[in-house]
């Protein structure tokens, strides 16, 4: 699984790549590949942090506690958390977990 970043004035958008869960399975990976990303942006100019969900079609409560852990890193200095391309179902989840009332998503066209 790889994780794909680009940087658009300034955003930082990752995307999911040969992946299409955030569970248990694979979760340490993508910590793993997030980490050093989440500290050039805490570091760096990066104000807004964006998952493209454009891939993931389901996230279980160990990829929300991710979520929530990234977001209290990046609030911390004043960056935003946005979710984009989230499907119905991954949408359902932020809205009952009530995750949506500070992390922002948007779902698919």
């Amino acid at each position: 699984m790889t994780l794909d970043m680009k940087k658009e004035n300034d955003k930082s958008i990752i995307s999911f790549s040969d992946c299409d869960r955030i569970d248990t399975t694979n979760l340490k990976i993508i910590k793993e590949q997030l980490s050093p990303i989440i500290l050039d942006i805490n570091n760096n100019t990066q104000k807004e942090f964006v998952f493209d969900f454009d891939n993931i079609n389901f996230i279980d409560s160990s990829g929300l506690s991710m979520i929530i852990n990234i977001y209290k890193k990046l609030s911390q200095n004043d960056n935003t958390l946005h979710v984009i391309n989230a499907n119905e179902l991954i949408n359902d989840i932020f809205d009952i977990t009530k995750l949506n009332t500070f992390v922002s998503v948007s779902t698919r066209a």
